[in-house]
């Protein structure tokens, strides 16, 4: 009976187990894996003998690009140096086996192995997906480099001016994946297409956003009628949105005065069919005026937050949004100082080899090695690094802005490009304002920090004697009365930093200045006496008379 009842304990126990492991993953939005950067921030020289986490990461992304197909052990050793000579002889470096900063580069940038009949793996894909847009392969995408593969290789080399080969090596790829290709050459084996019949006019109702990746019958007909244009040619028709289709929109785009974007909107579409359409050989239509960015950031290193503010009606960016508890780079790895321009560089996820290994969420580009992310997570996503959720407020990253979760992608999905992003480390101490927007207490079921509630509305400072009785405020109190105080000091230039409303540090510090202005103890309390002194200059707020109830009109009998 004993042991029915443990083994019944041990049931439950697992089921618990299971639902908060489907909690902490329900919480948190799958990456895929094409949806990943890789952030190395200062590249470390590799050599055999070497060990560690560098290692393991140099392995693993070796492994990624299939020219390591050892175990990741993180000792530099014979075979990480043969995976390495194959890269630089793949790329024309000196093949050292040494992982240089120049090899290193490579590895961790857009990297391609060379490829051949008989090679297979997810690179043989996009391979074959590649050569499929732009016309030369004509069978089912699949992993493996078979006679078609290679012949629709030899067929775009042979027209781009490479050697023919039916090898894509390391040139041909990149040749490939750039916007600068020449048209394809006709498939051979394609039975001649008998003469078109009258076709039916073009359906000019708006069919929704086009942009890469999209597919079907609208995209062939976006591509019919940039061909007409003039904006689409020597390119196949098909029903796929990639590359060409991208370019060749954007060309048409920037030539008729809308935003480059690549993607069909509305107001895309009815410029395609427009009267007054131009063509690459008319005068440009004038580029609308872009739109400013709505927000501006405030990376602030002394106090350790990201402020955000919105414009205000003259343009400026003097409204005050929210602020977020941040990371910044510690003395050794400082954040970069100085005024940025955010680009579209963005991703759901990034990984960290560099640095130990690790992953973050939401991750944006502020300048060559920093950006904004999220707190740490391990390699799978699944287990959060308490480390990093603990040095919020603390400068303890390599250079990069870490953020909750939360406010990682507030940035992700509110701050595009265009967005300057102000770096300082000059600002005086804030403690009300790293006080008022402190994130809540790490949720590990949710595996996150919870959604930071929208802030109360403050009360407005009127510049007018406080109502009702003075007493005495001193630090740690809150509420309306530290407000006003809070203001009033901020109005005579004893306080610079942020009214929240909660007496700290920064308030003492002020109320002891304007004791000392007035020749009075200097406490850092404000009592009664310092109040008086404090508020005796401003007028008494007139009070708003109550109407007078007036007679209720008799109802005339009926």
């Amino acid at each position: 009976m004993k042991k029915d009842f443990q083994k019944f304990l041990l049931v439950i126990l697992s089921i618990t187990l299971c639902i908060a492991g489907l909690i902490a993953l329900a919480s948190q939005e799958d990456i895929e894996d094409n949806d990943m950067v890789v952030h190395t921030g200062e590249l470390t020289e590799l050599k055999r003998g070497d060990r560690g986490d560098e290692v393991k990461a140099l392995q693993t992304r070796l492994r990624d690009i299939y020219y390591y197909t050892g175990k990741v052990t993180g000792n530099y050793l014979d075979a990480t140096m043969k995976a390495v000579k194959s890269v630089q002889e793949a790329y024309g470096l000196e093949q050292t086996g040494v992982a240089d900063r120049a090899t290193l580069e490579i590895i961790y940038g857009d990297a391609h192995r060379p490829l051949e009949k008989g090679n297979y793996g997810k690179d043989v894909s996009r391979l074959q997906t590649r050569l499929s847009e732009l016309g030369y392969y004509h069978d089912k995408i699949s992993t493996k480099y078979l006679n078609n593969t290679q012949n629709a290789v030899t067929a775009f080399q042979k027209d781009n001016g490479l050697e023919v080969t039916g090898k894509a090596d390391v040139a041909t790829q990149i040749k490939l994946y750039s916007d600068n290709v020449y048209h394809v050459t006709p498939d051979p084996n394609a039975t001649p297409a008998p003469s078109p019949e009258p076709t039916a006019p073009p359906d000019l109702t708006y069919p929704g956003k086009l942009s890469y990746g999209s597919q079907g019958e609208r995209v062939k007909q976006l591509q019919e009628r940039l061909q007409e244009l003039g904006y689409f040619t020597g390119r196949k028709i098909t029903t796929g949105f990639y590359r060409q289709t991208q370019a060749a929109l954007k060309e048409f785009q920037k030539q008729n005065g809308l935003e480059n974007n690549g993607i069909v909107d509305e107001m895309t579409w009815q410029a395609l069919y427009a009267s007054d359409v131009a063509r690459p050989h008319d005068p440009p239509k004038p580029s609308p005026v872009p739109t400013p960015p709505p927000y501006f950031l405030e990376v602030d290193v002394t106090n350790q937050v990201v402020k955000v503010y919105e414009m205000d009606e003259e343009g400026n960016y003097t409204r005050f949004v929210r602020a977020m508890w941040c990371s910044t780079g510690k003395g050794s790895y400082p954040s970069k100082i100085d005024t940025f321009t955010l680009t579209e560089r963005r991703s759901r996820g990034a990984s960290f080899p560099n640095w130990g290994g690790g992953t973050a969420r939401y991750w944006v580009r502020i300048n060559p090695t920093d950006a904004f992310h999220s707190v740490l997570y391990s390699s799978d996503q699944k287990t959060v690094n308490m480390k990093s959720v603990n040095n919020l407020g603390r400068r303890a990253s390599h250079g990069c802005i870490r953020l909750t979760l939360q406010d990682a992608k507030w940035i992700y999905l509110n701050c595009g490009p265009g967005t300057q992003v102000k770096t300082h480390e000059d600002a005086q101490p804030d403690p009300e304002l790293k006080a008022a927007h402190k994130p809540g207490a790490f949720s590990k079921e949710l595996n996150a920090h919870p959604i930071t509630p929208t802030p109360s509305i403050p009360p407005v400072y009127d510049a007018t004697y406080p109502t009702g009785e003075l007493r005495k405020i001193s630090e740690n109190k809150r509420g309306e009365n530290v407000f006003w105080l809070q203001s009033r000091l901020k109005e005579l230039g004893y306080y610079t930093g942020t009214v929240t409303g909660t007496y700290l540090g920064g308030t003492k510090k002020a109320v002891k200045a304007f004791q000392r202005a007035q020749g009075l103890t200097q406490t850092g309390v404000a009592d009664v006496r310092t109040l008086e002194l404090l508020y005796r200059d401003l007028p008494v707020a007139t009070p708003v008379p109550t109407p007078l109830p007036t007679d209720v009109p008799e109802t005339p009998a009926p």
